[in-house]
């Protein structure tokens, strides 16, 4: 299913609707579309390589107001809709372990969510669920998001496609790689050096 979609994708590229395309994907992916965007995002940028600040912008600020959208889902209506749609999809366990992990620090926490393989919409409805902090909440999804779409955006720009298909094909294995990075740095900064 993968492959075809990215077949289809690669055909509709120079399309005029397809900003939109990516703009409403990655809103819904933040809250209840199951297919990640990066198939589109790396897509794109290997299109059309010298669009990739275009692409990487589009991404992340529609991704991050739907997180906010997700937040507030989760806020409000999360009874009545967000267990529903985590029960839906099977995400009852990541979601007690991003539960969890609220209670040690919001922006941390949302900012590695970008990185994870718990899907991003089960941080931002349990965010809102939890009524965590909304302005960390938000600074991280904007760090988190843009690092990620950024990065996919770039690397066939800087790289070309060949290395684009590397990284996407290895993808999570890049994102676990940079996220062990960030708890190392989390765990030397606030529990290593008080000490000393």
């Amino acid at each position: 299913m993968k492959a075809r979609l990215v077949d289809w994708f690669r055909s509709v590229t120079d399309k005029k609707w397809i900003m939109w395309f990516l703009g409403i994907n990655a809103f819904f992916e933040s809250v209840i579309f199951p297919i990640p965007i990066d198939i589109f995002t790396f897509t794109l940028a290997s299109a059309h390589p010298k669009r990739w600040v275009r692409y990487g912008t589009i991404a992340t600020v529609w991704s991050v107001l739907g997180a906010v959208f997700g937040y507030g889902l989760g806020f409000y209506l999360f009874d009545r809709f967000g267990m529903q749609l985590i029960e839906f999809y099977g995400y009852q366990d990541q979601f007690l372990t991003v539960t969890e992990l609220f209670n040690h620090n919001v922006f941390w926490v949302m900012f590695t969510a970008a990185f994870t393989p718990i899907p991003y919409k089960v941080f931002t409805l349990a965010g809102g669920a939890l009524h965590v902090a909304l302005f960390p909440f938000i600074i991280a999804s904007i760090l988190g998001r843009g690092i990620r779409f950024f990065a996919e955006t770039y690397i066939p720009y800087r790289f070309g496609k060949t290395a684009s298909r590397h990284v996407m094909k290895n993808f999570n294995r890049y994102t676990i790689a940079f996220l062990l990075v960030v708890v190392v740095y989390i765990a030397v900064r606030y529990y290593v050096l008080p000490l000393l």
